[in-house]
């Protein structure tokens, strides 16, 4: 078990190390709980945590329902310009 986490720490450390040489580590992704879906292109979504609901453009070819978790892309960083491209995935 010991060794397991210790991989894992070893491969988060990695990619931050990759990400942050790419210059792709520049806060462009967020996380976000779905309140509604108003359609297949447009969700309510409350975003890191907050409890203020934002409209936000969505991937039409994915299912979104309420509750769900979701990654939210700033676009170029810019917290105006948002997008909900899928959802997150949640270990349990």
């Amino acid at each position: 078990m010991q060794e397991g986490k210790e991989t894992l720490s070893l491969f988060k450390k990695i990619i931050k190390k990759v990400l942050k040489e790419e210059n792709l580590s520049r806060n462009e992704w967020h996380v976000g709980k779905v309140s509604s879906v108003i359609s297949t292109k447009l969700l309510n979504v409350y975003v890191n945590g907050s409890t203020i609901v934002q409209k936000i453009p969505c991937n039409p070819n994915v299912t979104f329902s309420v509750g769900e978790e979701v990654w939210v892309h700033f676009v170029n960083g810019d917290s105006k310009n948002k997008f909900v491209p899928y959802k997150r995935a949640i270990a349990t």
